[in-house]
């Protein structure tokens, strides 16, 4: 069930201090302020000159598992998230889902439809979320009342553009291995982003939407998050992820073609003493 409304300011983060066991779970419906979303994406010093910083926007409540927007919805609002994650998801005429991407604090959801006013991707919610709401229209006009979120924009379309890089880099290396090595190192560096660990984190993802995204197979992730285990690179227990040994899992991202990454991997988990397989 979507929940909208206006609030005043959101509930203070609760604190960091075992980044393993925090649960970012969205705080009950609140409205908030365009000072509280420039903040979320990092764009803080400008809410502090903005005449319009305290301007108030409408928020959104999106439970787990429940969809935020759909693929091909009209595209009213774009949506800054405040709170929680989504993944976000292209199915295409055969009925074939892709996952694109995740979309963590401070990403905004529906850039890619401002030009023909169309979701081109659905947005599902893996846990709890709350969101921002920014009208298309104030979005279009220049003159607007929300004229300091425009820079909010250029930053979301630049870090936009950037993650598909990115993910073109992910796609790069034959080895599946590589690939999961290399998507743990970039989810670590978002967390650091975000004020987090970049060592410890919670993947809210199952390991079918880490699959997808890397267009490998579910078993392939499975596999593999217990190959580095074993190997001394991570710790996994569930969900909840320890990158180990960074130096090494760098090493391993460093490869580009052929099985030499795999068959080393598994030349190190021989000599390990166990690991965890990640569940679903």
């Amino acid at each position: 069930m979507l929940e909208t409304n206006l609030i005043e300011r959101p509930r203070a983060a609760p604190a960091l201090s075992d980044v393993r066991t925090v649960r970012t779970a969205a705080p009950a419906p609140m409205g908030c302020t365009v000072q509280d979303v420039l903040r979320w994406t990092g764009l803080g010093p400008w809410a502090e000159v903005s005449a319009q910083a305290g301007l108030l926007l409408p928020t959104r409540r999106v439970r787990a598992d429940k969809p935020l927007a759909h693929q091909s919805q009209t595209l009213e609002h774009l949506f800054v998230v405040g709170a929680g994650s989504f993944k976000l998801v292209r199915i295409d005429s055969e009925g074939f889902e892709q996952v694109m991407g995740f979309a963590l604090r401070g990403d905004v959801i529906g850039l890619d439809g401002i030009h023909d006013g169309c979701h081109h991707c659905s947005a599902m919610a893996l846990e709890d979320s709350t969101v921002a709401l920014i009208d298309r229209a104030d979005v279009l006009d220049p003159h607007g009342r929300f004229q300091p979120l425009s820079h909010l924009l250029y930053r979301a379309a630049a870090a936009e553009l950037q993650r598909r890089s990115q993910t073109q880099v992910l796609m790069a290396p034959a080895s599946a291995e590589v690939r999961v090595a290399r998507f743990l190192l970039s989810f670590g560096q978002r967390q650091q982003a975000l004020g987090c660990s970049a060592q410890r984190f919670r993947l809210r993802m199952s390991r079918r939407d880490i699959a997808s995204y890397l267009g490998v197979a579910h078993e392939t992730v499975s596999r593999t998050f217990t190959l580095l285990g074993q190997a001394g690179l991570i710790s996994v227990d569930h969900r909840e992820v320890d990158l180990v040994d960074v130096d090494g899992l760098q090493q391993m991202a460093r490869q580009t073609r052929g099985p030499s990454s795999c068959v080393g991997l598994k030349r190190r988990a021989r000599a390990g003493d166990g690991g965890h397989v990640l569940v679903s």
